[in-house]
């Protein structure tokens, strides 16, 4: 099965780690420097053109890592991959 990050982006849901909700307001300093990690080694993708208001860390099966940027938020991805985020 498959989960539409938005635009022409999809994402296999047995690669899927975890989606997480982006709020700068609320957002951890340990988040931020994890994605500031993800930036620099230049891991990180985006669904589409808008700001993101959440990201989906993934692993493939050779292990290797992505942090994918989405304009939607994480409650419409959870609904889409019917996959509960607790």
């Amino acid at each position: 099965m498959f989960l539409h990050a938005g635009s022409n982006t999809v994402i296999r849901k047995k690669d899927i780690i975890g989606i997480f909700d982006i709020d700068t307001k609320v957002t951890p300093e340990s988040t931020k420097k994890f994605l500031r990690r993800a930036e620099k080694d230049g891991i990180t993708m985006s669904a589409g053109y808008d700001l993101p208001k959440s990201f989906i860390l993934t692993s493939d099966k050779n292990k290797k890592e992505r942090v994918i940027f989405s304009h939607l938020s994480s409650k419409t991805l959870e609904g889409r991959a019917q996959i509960p985020l607790t």
